[in-house]
C-alpha cells in the first residue's frame, strides 16, 4: 500500500508509491552530453580570457590570475541572476511587490579536465571544492546586505546544467529563501517542544534504525531521508551539532569529501550516471531583522547544516505541480539497500 510521509524538515508530504515500486534499472539510463569543442568552452585549461576576472582560485605556486595553473576557480556568471550592482530596494507595482535585483551568482569551474567529471574526482579534488565554497561563503557574508547564500550544483542536462565542463554555482541573495527560511523555523519549533536540534534526532534515530543509511564515516551519515522528495535522495549530515557549513576543520571536510565522493560514485554506478541537483543548507547569517527581531534567538542550538542530493529520475507532473506533494516509486528504504550494496 502507498504512504504519504511527513517530510518534517521542510513542511510538505511526499507519497511513497508502493505499488508503483521501481528497482534502480526501472529508471531511464542517462548518456552523457556531448561534449562539443573544447576549444571554445570558456571554462577550458588555457581559455582563462574567455571568461571574466577570477575571484577566487587554488592554483600552484607562482602562477598568476586568470592564467592556466589553477586546480579550481571562481568566476562570476557571465549571465547572472543577481548582480552586486544592483539595489536592494523594495518597491511595488499596483498590488504587486518588487524588489532590487541585488545579489552575487558566481561560477565554481571545478576541474581544469573538460572530460572528467565529480564521480571520477579524487577526494583531494573534491576537499579543494569545498575549500572554495568556504571561502565564497565567508567572503559573501561580509557584505551586510547578503542575507543568504546558496551552494548549489547541477549536474546533467535533466537536471539543468546548461555547460558540459564540470561546475557548481554560488548566489547570494539579500532575502533568505523560502526552502531555507522553512528549515528554520521548522527547526525552531522542534527545538521550542523539545529542547533538542531536529537533525541531531534524525541522525540519532536513523543510526539505531540503520535500514535508510547508505555509508557513514567518523563525521558524517549519508542516509535516504524517510519521507525522500526524489527516488534515490541522498542526504549528507555531519554527526557533531554544527549551524555553519564553512566552519568545518581540515578533518572533517576530508571526510566531507570522502563520503561525497563515495555517495556520488554509488549513484553513478546503480543509476548509470543519473541527473541530480546538489544542495548545501547552511544557517543564514545574523543579520538586523526588525520584522522577525527573534529569528536569530537559538539558531546555533537548533539549526543543524545538511548536504541534499536529489537525482532528477522522474518527471514532476500535474498532481505534483497542482498539490506541492511529490510521488516517489522507491521507498527510502530500497534506495539505501540498492545503494549501501553497490560495490566500488
Amino acid at each position: 500500500m502507498s504512504e504519504l510521509r511527513y517530510n518534517k524538515l521542510v513542511d510538505t508530504w511526499t507519497v511513497i508509491a508502493v505499488e508503483r515500486a521501481r528497482r534502480p534499472h526501472d529508471y531511464p539510463v542517462h548518456v552523457y552530453e556531448e561534449h562539443g569543442d573544447i576549444s571554445t568552452c570558456p571554462f577550458e585549461y588555457g581559455n582563462e580570457d574567455k571568461t571574466p576576472p577570477e575571484i577566487f582560485a587554488i592554483r600552484d605556486p607562482n602562477t598568476k590570475p586568470n592564467t592556466p595553473g589553477w586546480k579550481v576557480r571562481v568566476i562570476p556568471n557571465k549571465y547572472p541572476a543577481f548582480r552586486i550592482e544592483e539595489t536592494d530596494q523594495s518597491d511595488f507595482y499596483c498590488i504587486y511587490d518588487k524588489k532590487g535585483g541585488f545579489g552575487a551568482h558566481e561560477v565554481v569551474v571545478e576541474t581544469p579536465d573538460h572530460n572528467r567529471h565529480i564521480e571520477n574526482f579524487t577526494v583531494d579534488e573534491i576537499f579543494d571544492i569545498l575549500t572554495a565554497y568556504k571561502e565564497r561563503i565567508r567572503s559573501l557574508y561580509m557584505d551586510l546586505r547578503i542575507k543568504y547564500v546558496q551552494v548549489f550544483k547541477n549536474h546533467g542536462k535533466d537536471a539543468g546544467k546548461s555547460l558540459v565542463h564540470s561546475h557548481s554555482q554560488i548566489i547570494a541573495l539579500s532575502q533568505i529563501p523560502k526552502i531555507p527560511d522553512t528549515i528554520v523555523n521548522q527547526s525552531r519549533k522542534h527545538f521550542q517542544k523539545t529542547s533538542r536540534c531536529l537533525l541531531c534526532d534524525e541522525i540519532k534515530f536513523e543510526m539505531e534504525e540503520g535500514d535508510r543509511i547508505v555509508y557513514e564515516n567518523a563525521d558524517f551519515l549519508a542516509y535516504c531521508p524517510y519521507a525522500s522528495l526524489f527516488p534515490f535522495q541522498v542526504r549528507i549530515v555531519p554527526k557533531f551539532h554544527s549551524k555553519d557549513f564553512y566552519t568545518i576543520n581540515e578533518q572533517q571536510q576530508r571526510n566531507l569529501a570522502e563520503i561525497l565522493q563515495i555517495t556520488v560514485r554509488k549513484l553513478h554506478k546503480s543509476l548509470v550516471n543519473p541527473p541530480f541537483n546538489m544542495v548545501i543548507y547552511t544557517a543564514p547569517p545574523t543579520r538586523d531583522f526588525p520584522e522577525k527581531p527573534d529569528y536569530f534567538i537559538g539558531i546555533d542550538r537548533f539549526f543543524h547544516w545538511f548536504i541534499d542530493i536529489l537525482p532528477r529520475i522522474v518527471i514532476q507532473a500535474g498532481f505534483e505541480l497542482g498539490t506541492g506533494y511529490l510521488i516517489n516509486p522507491t521507498p527510502p528504504e530500497d534506495a539505501a539497500k540498492f545503494l549501501r550494496e553497490v560495490i566500488l
